[in-house]
């Protein structure tokens, strides 16, 4: 059931309609059923998968917990310190002993379900070199959403093992969070504690939370099938056929790629943090606008907002504190390099966050290389920053100059552009293919046209496209400066409701679905 079908919406209408009538009590109770049959109806293979990630998760979390606070009542009677220390190291040995199969199961499902066939072909690779015989390739299913609820579940169980607050004692309510069907399929990745807090004692109906949360929803429709959809048309065919392609057309192709997964994966969020917000619900905020960022930090911390946090949480932090790296510092220390001390603790943790991301995304080496661009991007500007700084107060460039801002924002689009090739090309080959294309040339502004006009269908349809883009990148500046909701809701009946029926005006007559059309799956959905 794909998130912006027409089955979708009708299945959502009856789970908002039994959730509000069943009462607070029993509202977990609807959710998980709500979301056992959405699953289900992804494919009822896919249960097992996700039920032990739940079941290893919810073990693990209550042994941690039950080990904490058995040795808290000791330490309390507890006078001398020495003995409460031991005390301590004793419950983080037990807590360590319990967080090991909820980490290494999770992590285990995932990497078999999403990297076998990866890891035999580069097996196969490596036997080829040394003349010994291939071993058989072969792929296990992959569920849907497995790479969003297994850092999901990562995430809870770190969370209680560091002490961030208690495990769940009931499973019902961890069941209802993990695989809440809003998120399960492509975030975003939110954390345990925040739907907690939320669905705890219920949720009382609120009209304006159901209209905002449909006014949310109608907005996710129109990016991807009036946007992401229509762009799909034209990226599909300029980049199956990219050899016969000039280098201005693929400029142009890799341009509107970058468009294109802004809308259908932000679309999408806003699809299902719509839906939730309507279940009273709000899930983590996933983007904020990342094309108006200035340099490529500012991009990431903008883009996919929930999968960068919980690599700097559970990943970045805990490589910046680990005893490999205070090592590889003290021993750089004593051989009187302090400053490469330093950038080596700057660079080496967001290598290894990088290099993760680009694995996390999948199984193959142009998403391996992916990241490991933007581990680089990332790296220069934090170490080139202070001379950065430095040129600018000679040069006289003020930091908020509306020119120089524009720059900074080309040139991070451009920037961004780049890592796009490696994300959307068939493969690392391919990838490399399309930028020696580029770089011969020619940069025709007529061939673009044509290619456009010809990939989109008619000159119409690709006016249609290119103005919902326009309207896209408005919203998204007036978004920059205030919340474009509360700001309607002020605003007099007639201007809400005329939005709002021009936006779905545009949804039903633009928006690309119905005979002849399959529906596009969205692009993170293959993560």
């Amino acid at each position: 059931m794909r998130y912006q079908s027409i089955l979708f919406l009708a299945f959502v209408l009856v789970v908002l309609t039994v959730y509000y009538l069943a009462g607070r009590r029993r509202q977990k109770a609807v959710l998980l059923l709500a979301n056992l049959a959405f699953y289900g109806m992804a494919g009822p293979q896919y249960l097992p998968f996700l039920a032990t990630t739940l079941l290893v998760s919810f073990w693990s979390a209550r042994a941690m917990d039950r080990a904490y606070r058995e040795t808290d009542a000791q330490i309390r009677a507890e006078a001398d310190k020495q003995a409460k220390k031991a005390l301590r190291a004793a419950a983080k040995a037990r807590a360590k002993r319990a967080l090991i199969p909820g980490m290494l199961i999770p992590i285990a499902l995932l990497v078999v379900c999403k990297y076998t066939g990866f890891l035999l072909q580069n097996l196969n690779a490596a036997l080829a070199l040394i003349n010994r015989p291939q071993v058989p390739v072969f792929r296990v299913i992959l569920p849907v959403g497995i790479s969003f609820y297994t850092f999901m579940a990562l995430g809870y169980v770190l969370d209680v093992y560091w002490r961030r607050y208690e495990a769940e004692q009931s499973l019902l309510s961890y069941a209802a969070f993990l695989s809440y069907f809003p998120h399960v399929v492509q975030g975003p990745i939110d954390r345990y504690k925040e739907f907690r807090d939320q669905i705890r004692d219920g949720v009382a109906f609120d009209p304006r939370q159901l209209a905002f949360g449909a006014e949310l929803t109608l907005w996710g429709f129109f990016k991807k099938l009036v946007i992401a959809d229509r762009l799909g048309l034209i990226i599909d065919k300029a980049f199956s056929g990219w050899q016969e392609l000039g280098g201005g057309v693929l400029i142009g192709a890799v341009a509107l790629y970058s468009i294109q997964i802004y809308a259908d994966f932000s679309g999408c969020i806003d699809i299902v943090s719509g839906v939730s917000e309507m279940l009273g619900i709000r899930l983590k905020k996933n983007f904020n606008h990342p094309y108006l960022s200035r340099s490529m930090g500012e991009f990431w911390r903008r883009w996919h907002i929930s999968l960068q946090e919980w690599f700097k949480d559970y990943v970045y932090f805990p490589v910046s504190a680990s005893g490999l790296m205070r090592g590889v510092k003290k021993r750089l220390r004593e051989k009187g390099k302090p400053r490469a001390a330093e950038r080596f603790a700057t660079c080496f943790p967001i290598l290894v966050v990088w290099m993760v991301t680009g694995i996390w995304h999948g199984a193959d080496w142009k998403f391996v290389v992916w990241g490991l661009f933007h581990a680089a991007v990332l790296i220069s500007s934090a170490l080139l920053e202070p001379a950065f700084i430095a040129a600018n107060r000679r040069l006289g460039i003020r930091a908020e100059n509306p020119l120089w801002r524009a720059w900074q924002i080309l040139r991070t689009f451009f920037i961004c552009c780049v890592g796009r090739v490696f994300f959307r090309a068939a493969s690392l080959s391919d990838a490399m293919g399309i930028f020696r294309a580029i770089a011969r040339g020619p940069l025709s502004l007529a061939a673009l046209w044509e290619s456009l006009v010809a990939f989109s269908g008619t000159v119409p349809d690709l006016l249609v496209t290119l103005a919902a883009m326009l309207i896209l990148f408005i919203v998204d500046i007036v978004q920059e400066r205030t919340p474009l909701r509360e700001t309607l809701s002020r605003r007099s009946i007639a201007i809400r409701w005329a939005l709002i029926f021009g936006c779905l005006f545009f949804v039903l007559i633009f928006g690309v679905y119905g005979p002849g059309y399959g529906a596009t799956g969205f692009i993170y959905e293959q993560f």
